[in-house]
């Protein structure tokens, strides 16, 4: 073999590899974007059965809420980076202070599982985002 087959062949291979990667980055993002936006609305929803529809925040929570989830759930239809980008770092800010909240509350279950979900929607963003600049869209 002479070095430019073999130089045309890694090239080959190395191009193949960036949609596969840009493609699991984009639904591991979905993923973990779509299970903390599940998880707003499933606790949002939890303070509204606990205490009824007379409760404000709790339903000016739920719509935050539903609104981040349908952002998040349309993403793919549109195959849309930016979309579940801006979702992703929506719910980063939403579940730092939802940790911080339930910190400042002695809610340890609230802190540690807004602070893993905020943990890993930044670390699936950043995989997503930093697929975009090796294919050369950022």
């Amino acid at each position: 073999m002479t070095d430019g087959a073999h130089g045309g062949h890694a090239g080959r291979m190395s191009e193949s590899k960036k949609p596969a990667a840009r493609g699991a980055a984009f639904w591991i993002c979905y993923a973990v974007v779509a299970i903390a936006a599940l998880t707003g609305v499933a606790h949002t929803a939890g303070a509204i059965a606990a205490q009824g529809l007379g409760e404000e925040d709790a339903l000016f929570g739920i719509a935050r809420s539903i609104a981040i989830l349908v952002l998040a759930l349309i993403a793919p239809l549109f195959r849309s980076d930016d979309a579940l980008l801006g979702a992703a770092v929506v719910l980063t800010i939403v579940l730092a202070i939802d940790a911080f909240v339930g910190a400042m509350n002695g809610l340890l279950w609230l802190t540690v599982w807004s602070a893993v979900l905020c943990l890993g929607t930044v670390i699936a963003a950043t995989f997503l985002a930093r697929s975009d600049r090796i294919r050369g869209r950022g």
